[in-house]
C-alpha cells in the first residue's frame, strides 16, 4: 500500500516516524511535515515556551548537531529516519495548493494519515486517496475537537484522556470515527509528559485500520454525535492559569529532558549531559523572553558545540 504519512516538524512528528516507521516496513511510505506558526504562540508566554521546546530546540539545535554524528541516538531525527527506514522526508507550507496537489496526484498514495500535521486538507486532496484521510486526533471526539486536547482534558479534570482515529471529511475533527484510545491522566507528569503517549495509543489504531484493509474488512466508522461536538482554540493566558490552580504544569522539564537524552547518542550524552539537563533547559528556556530565541539557541549552541 502506498502511504503518505503527515505529520508536524517538531519534536512530537520526529517521535511519531520513530514509532510507525518500523510497522510500516512492508508499505511504500513518503513523508511530508507541516512548518506552521500560529499568531497566538507568540503572544502568550506558555505557548511562546512551548514553541521553542518542541521546534526551535530540537530542530535549530540538539538535531542538527545529532545529525554532525555517526552514532545514533534511542530515537531518531528526522534525517536519521529518512535514512535508516529509506523514506522521502520533506516539508510543507501548503498542502491543498497546485504544487502540492501535483506532487500527491503523481505519487497516487492509496491512503493519506495525518498525525499532529497542523494544516487542514481541501476537498481537492481528500478525493485523492483511494481510502480517504485518516486523521490521528490527541483526543477524544467529539466532545474534545480543536487545539490542545490533553490540556483541556487536564483543565477539566478527567480521569482520563483520549486519542482518536477518524477518517477526514469537509469539518475539523468532525469525521465519523474509527476507534478511539484511553489512557489515565496523570497530573504531576505535566500536559507534554501525555502527548508522546496519545499519539502513540493512535499509532496502533492506525495499524488495526491497516490490518482491516489488507484482510479485506471494510472499516466500521461511527459518525460524530453533532450535540456533543466541541471545538477548541490555542488556549489563552487565563487558560494557562487555571491549569497551575489544579496544580498542572504544561510541560515537565524532568521527563522534556529525558525526551531529549534519548536523541543523543550515549557517548555524547555522558559529556554533554550537564547542558541538557532540566534546570539547564527549564533556565535557557525562561531566558527566551528577556534575550529572544535566536541568542538562547547561540549561547547553547556554543556549549554543546564543543562536546558534540
Amino acid at each position: 500500500m502506498k502511504i503518505l504519512f503527515c505529520t508536524k516538524n517538531d519534536i512530537f512528528g520526529a517521535v511519531i516516524l520513530n514509532k510507525i516507521l518500523p510497522q510500516l516496513k512492508n508499505h511504500e511510505v513518503k513523508v511530508l511535515l507541516s512548518d506552521k506558526t500560529r499568531a497566538e504562540e507568540n503572544s502568550v508566554s506558555e505557548l511562546v515556551e512551548e514553541k521553542f521546546l518542541e521546534r526551535d530546540y530540537p530542530l535549530n539545535l540538539i538535531f542538527p548537531l545529532v545529525d554532525s554524528q555517526e552514532a545514533e541516538g534511542e530515537l531518531l531525527t528526522f534525517a536519521g529516519c529518512a535514512k535508516k527506514y529509506q523514506v522521502s522526508i520533506s516539508t510543507i507550507l501548503n498542502i491543498n495548493n497546485a504544487e502540492s496537489e501535483e506532487m500527491i496526484r503523481n505519487w497516487a498514495p492509496d491512503i493519506i494519515v495525518s498525525a499532529r500535521f497542523s494544516l487542514i486538507f481541501k476537498s481537492n486532496i481528500e478525493q485523492i486517496p483511494r481510502l480517504g484521510i485518516f486523521n490521528i486526533h490527541p483526543g477524544a471526539l467529539p466532545g474534545y475537537a480543536g487545539l490542545c486536547a490533553p490540556l483541556r482534558g487536564l483543565l477539566h479534570g478527567d480521569e482520563k484522556l483520549g486519542c482518536t482515529l477518524h477518517k477526514v471529511d469537509d469539518g475539523i475533527d468532525t469525521g465519523p470515527i474509527y476507534a478511539v484510545g484511553y489512557l489515565a491522566a496523570q497530573p504531576e507528569k505535566s500536559v507534554f509528559g501525555h502527548i508522546a503517549q496519545l499519539y502513540e495509543l493512535g499509532l496502533g489504531n492506525l495499524m488495526k485500520l491497516l490490518d482491516d484493509i489488507a484482510e479485506g474488512r471494510t472499516p466500521s466508522l461511527q459518525v460524530q454525535d453533532p450535540g456533543a461536538f466541541k471545538y477548541f482554540k490555542l488556549p489563552d493566558a487565563k487558560a494557562f492559569s487555571e491549569l497551575r490552580d489544579r496544580g498542572v504544569e504544561p510541560v515537565s522539564y524532568e521527563i522534556y529532558a529525558q525526551l531529549i537524552k534519548s536523541f543523543i547518542p550515549a557517548a555524547i550524552y555522558s559529556k554533554a549531559s550537564s547542558a541538557l539537563d532540566a534546570g539547564t533547559i527549564e533556565q535557557a528556556t525562561t531566558a527566551i523572553h528577556a534575550n529572544g530565541t535566536d541568542k538562547v539557541l547561540s549561547a547553547q549552541r556554543a556549549v554543546l558545540t564543543s562536546v558534540f
